[in-house]
């Protein structure tokens, strides 16, 4: 794919401001161009990368890997695989994506079943090979549609497969501007309006263990304290999503921290922080 010119000249510009260590004027020199053109998904990136500094989502995903050592991990959204390949040998996957890119199970090291389906198809008949009925997930990773009600229905259907102290993840949920967390694809760097699940839990599912890393491109959030047996989500759908579907962006990109439960970007701070919260 050929960049567009104004973004190979953005990005010249901010590593020389990088190069002199002067990190304003390279977050400065990024946002002027995304003004004179608010499609440059590398101009995008590279604005993520210098506010959310430190481990970035896949490097997080190899920690959760590495150490809770899921029996069962599942996936919806593969794309080409690079975070499925972060998952243990020991390790049964499930992966879920109606169009993976090329061959997403290369460079898989644990034993893997993709399913080229949408998840609302695999969780409306969860095939029985899939082992998912009999053992129940310990460690889930959304990634798929980026519709905020698409990201719900993922959970639901989710919850009620977790296995006792299972963890879900949620990316693309820290957006980073309006125009690219927008319901409707605007960019090429793009988060959708996920994000406005982490408010709808907090507010509703009390009961839930919930924080936001805010990890580069687009945050990932840790909901843990799952019960299986609730229902109050899927009862309350309709309402839901009519309610949650309406807020704006703005708050979530000015002011997260409380908005989205935003902790720190560092593992010893999330293992304290999960120590805390059982």
């Amino acid at each position: 794919m050929i960049s567009h010119p104004l973004e190979l000249i953005a990005l010249n510009e901010f590593r020389r401001w990088m190069i002199r260590g002067d990190q304003p004027k390279a977050e400065t020199s990024l946002r002027q161009m995304l003004h004179r053109e608010p499609n440059l998904p590398g101009v995008h990136l590279a604005l993520a990368r210098l506010r959310w500094s430190g481990p970035d989502y896949l490097a997080w995903l190899a920690w959760m890997h590495n150490r809770f050592k899921p029996g069962l991990y599942l996936e919806i959204g593969v794309e080409s695989g690079r975070s499925l390949a972060l998952a243990g040998a020991k390790t049964q996957v499930i992966a879920i994506d109606p169009e993976p890119l090329g061959d997403p199970l290369h460079n898989c090291a644990a034993a893997t079943q993709l399913y080229r389906q949408t998840s609302a198809d695999f969780f409306s008949k969860i095939p029985q090979e899939s082992g998912l009925q009999q053992r129940g997930f310990d460690l889930a990773f959304i990634d798929g549609d980026h519709r905020f009600e698409s990201a719900l229905d993922d959970f639901i259907a989710l919850e009620r497969h977790a296995a006792p102290g299972a963890f879900i993840l949620l990316h693309d949920t820290l957006p980073l501007s309006e125009n690219t967390s927008n319901r409707v694809r605007q960019t090429g760097f793009y988060s959708g309006d996920v994000w406005k699940i982490v408010p709808c839990l907090r507010a509703l599912r009390p009961d839930l263990k919930i924080t936001t890393l805010p990890t580069a491109p687009t945050g990932l959030t840790v909901v843990t304290g799952l019960d299986a047996q609730s229902s109050l989500l899927s009862e309350r759908r309709h309402l839901i999503t009519e309610v949650y579907g309406r807020l704006p962006s703005a708050n979530a990109i000015n002011t997260p921290d409380e908005l989205l439960s935003i902790g720190k970007n560092d593992p010893e701070w999330f293992t304290d922080w999960l120590e805390n919260e059982r």
